[in-house]
């Protein structure tokens, strides 16, 4: 009989063992982290402080004790009053313990060095939390929570995986936030391929306090486990089926609720850190669902699209266009420059190299100057798009990448133009070529061949950090241009990989910085970017000066895709204040870079800054190449607001709008780009092909 009780109580055991050994790692995971975040681990005590290192000590012990001993503390009392009374109160509690625990994680985010933040300014940046939203939170926390009870029935498993599931979201938007400068958007779950791809150019650490907080939560989950006895009801066929139909009353309840609730609720997208902070991380993250789907503009209709395009044709017709040139180029190459910024152009950076002298000094056929981008620290291919369609981020849900959501067969835009008029049209880039999905991407815009890095070669493969070099990358530019036929007309787009974060110690793989820079604090990733800056400078210096002694009419076309992820206490140096402290217009400085329009033969010089969605028009037209109507519209759009940022544009005469707040005439210009935007992104049946296309 004792034999038989052994065999029945070894799953028990085994399971009970497990789940010790699983705790144990994780903990010592998460001290290994610790103790990373530290710039010299050895030194770790000193660096991160002594008595945090205590507190974290102690936080270690609270958890191996309740990992340890927990089960026999509930054996002793779990037939007392106070075990009844704990049973229910760690449920109530649940939902505002690990609310609290989400702000305390997505605070670090917001703070210059998480490794070194101070308990003080954690509780302060806690406190942000608006009164009013408190509520809500601690409802949608609830609902959660019901939901996962319903399923499951046992409530300690239940409160168990909700703990674990609710602070491993907080961790992503920490993480997400640190590697890219941006925090975590619902849609940004459609790029998670592309981002895995990249990740390990980054570092993982985790501030001390933020350990604490995370063994707390573990802690937290383990006393639920195992002194939460409660469950809804005993298992049973008729139980379930009750609780499968209250699933289905609960869902058939917010599918009414909803949609009125994402109606309601404003997301500020322009500094959706602060939105996290003061009204509740995940709360607003399901209130981004809304961006999921794209509805049709105000006015739409066909016969709105019809009036819009011949209204502008007419327009640009009557338009005079002296500074358009009258040579058409042979060769046109448009090339994306990974993270590359003009920090000379926003504050004044305290060393003694210039970082762009070439690309900054350039002053003779070319047209220059800042571009506005839709994306922070990552989302490249959000640049790429506005760029290579027209299209504006604008007016597409926030945090979306179209690569991935919304691009169709064909994709209207410059390479589909270009090609009807004669033009090889390549794309090119030196990683896997399913990032960012632009294997099916390009096909698909019109490109005649993509040369990834599956189909790159042997040849001009030289790497700075972890990837090709700028400079590599133009030479198998130069070796494309020299290996086509004479005077056959070639457009290749390019998207360099060099500059691509992340720019710590530990991924410099051997590549040692040339610009020091003079601060009190030392910041190495700024160092480490600026000198690839200054690289990339070079490089692009020696592109040009090729294609200066070639005979064929040449066009080269430059620009950023977005500011790098750096250290948050050197923006607030280069700013003159904290990222998160900018107004709406003064924030618009951060989703800027330099744009470049050189061409090897006399062309106008002109410096003027535009949005990233004008540039493909911009190109053409300079190139003298047919312009469908949709382009014509968009170069009539850049004379009036020439620059469409995020939730702002900026007028001819450099006043700035918000979104909610544009003059009535500019409200109606912006309603007529949706409407054409949305015709040729989204229209099922009645696309107008002639206003996006021109025929061959």
């Amino acid at each position: 009989m004792e034999k038989q009780d052994k065999e029945i109580n070894r799953p028990g055991k085994i399971l009970r063992m497990s789940g010790l050994a699983i705790g144990i790692i994780i903990l010592l995971g998460i001290d290994f982290l610790v103790v990373r975040s530290a710039e010299k681990p050895s030194a770790v005590f000193e660096e991160i402080g002594r008595m945090k290192m205590l507190l974290l000590f102690i936080c270690n012990l609270i958890f191996l004790a309740s990992l340890i001993f927990g089960e026999k503390i509930c054996r002793l009392i779990a037939k007392t009053r106070i075990f009844r009374v704990m049973e229910w109160l760690l449920l109530i509690l649940t939902p505002g313990v690990l609310l609290l625990a989400v702000q305390m994680i997505v605070s670090f985010g917001l703070h210059k060095t998480p490794a070194t933040a101070s308990l003080a300014g954690l509780l302060e940046r806690v406190l942000w939390f608006e009164p009013a939203y408190i509520i809500k939170n601690l409802m949608f926390y609830g609902i959660v929570l019901l939901i996962m009870i319903i399923m499951i029935r046992k409530i300690n498993i239940a409160c168990f995986l909700y703990s674990y599931i609710i602070v491993i979201l907080a961790l992503i938007n920490f993480y997400v936030t640190q590697f890219r400068g941006q925090p975590f958007m619902l849609l940004d779950i459609l790029g998670m391929g592309t981002a895995a791809d990249v990740v390990g150019g980054y570092k993982f650490q985790v501030p001390v306090y933020m350990g604490m907080v995370i063994l707390g939560v573990m802690t937290f989950a383990d006393i639920q486990l195992k002194f939460q006895r409660l469950e809804l009801g005993k298992k049973s066929r008729k139980n379930l089926i009750a609780r499968w139909a209250g699933i289905a009353v609960i869902a058939a309840v917010l599918a009414f609720a909803v949609p009125v609730w994402w109606k309601s609720e404003n997301v500020l997208l322009w500094n959706i850190n602060k939105e996290y902070a003061k009204k509740g991380y995940l709360y607003m993250l399901a209130g981004e669902g809304k961006y999921f789907s794209v509805e049709k503009p105000e006015n739409y209709s066909t016969e709105a699209v019809d009036e819009i395009t011949e209204q502008a044709e007419e327009e640009y017709e009557q338009k005079e266009k002296t500074d358009t040139s009258t040579v058409q180029p042979t060769n046109i190459i448009m090339i994306m420059n990974e993270s590359l910024a003009d920090f000379e152009n926003v504050g004044e950076i305290k060393t003694g190299s210039e970082i762009l002298p070439f690309i900054r000094g350039l002053n003779q056929n070319v047209k220059h100057g800042q571009i506005h981008v839709h994306t922070f620290g990552g989302g490249t291919a959000r640049s790429e798009y506005e760029a290579l369609t027209g299209n504006s981020m604008a007016f597409l849900p926030a945090g979306s990448v179209p690569y991935q959501l919304y691009v169709r067969d064909p994709e209207y835009g410059i390479a589909d133009i270009l090609k009807a008029q004669g033009y090889e049209t390549i794309a090119m880039h030196p990683n896997r070529a399913d990032n960012w999905n632009r294997a099916k991407v390009y096909p698909s815009m019109g490109f005649d061949q993509f040369i990834s890095k599956e189909n790159w070669g042997d040849l001009y493969r030289d790497k700075i950090r972890l990837f090709e070099s700028d400079k590599s990358t133009y030479d198998k530019i130069i070796s494309l241009y020299e290996e086509k036929d004479a005077d056959q007309k070639l457009f290749t787009f390019c998207v360099t990989m060099q500059n691509h974060g992340g720019f710590g110690i530990d991924t410099r793989a051997g590549y040692e910085p040339t610009v020091k820079l003079n601060y009190d604090t030392e910041y190495p990733m700024a160092e480490t970017y600026l000198s690839l800056a200054r690289e990339s400078d070079s490089a692009f210096q020696g592109l040009l000066e090729y294609f200066e002694k070639v005979k064929e009419p040449t066009m080269i076309v430059m620009f950023g895709d977005h500011w790098p992820t750096l250290e948050d206490s050197f923006y607030s140096q280069l700013l003159g204040k904290d990222k998160q402290n900018l107004d709406l217009v003064e924030s618009q400085i951060l989703y800027t870079t330099p744009y470049v329009i050189w061409t090897n033969y006399p062309s106008d010089t002109v410096e003027e800054d535009i949005s990233s969605n004008y540039l493909g028009s911009y190109v053409m037209e300079q190139a003298g190449v047919e312009l469908p109507q949709y382009h014509q519209f968009l170069l009539n759009l850049k004379d009036e607001l020439p620059v469409i940022g995020v939730d702002a544009v900026e007028d001819k005469n450099g006043n700035w709008y918000s979104m909610e707040n544009l003059p009535e005439k500019y409200q109606k210009l912006m309603n007529e780009y949706s409407i054409l935007q949305y015709n040729g992104q989204f229209e099922k049946k009645q696309i107008k092909e002639s206003a996006f296309q021109v025929t061959e």
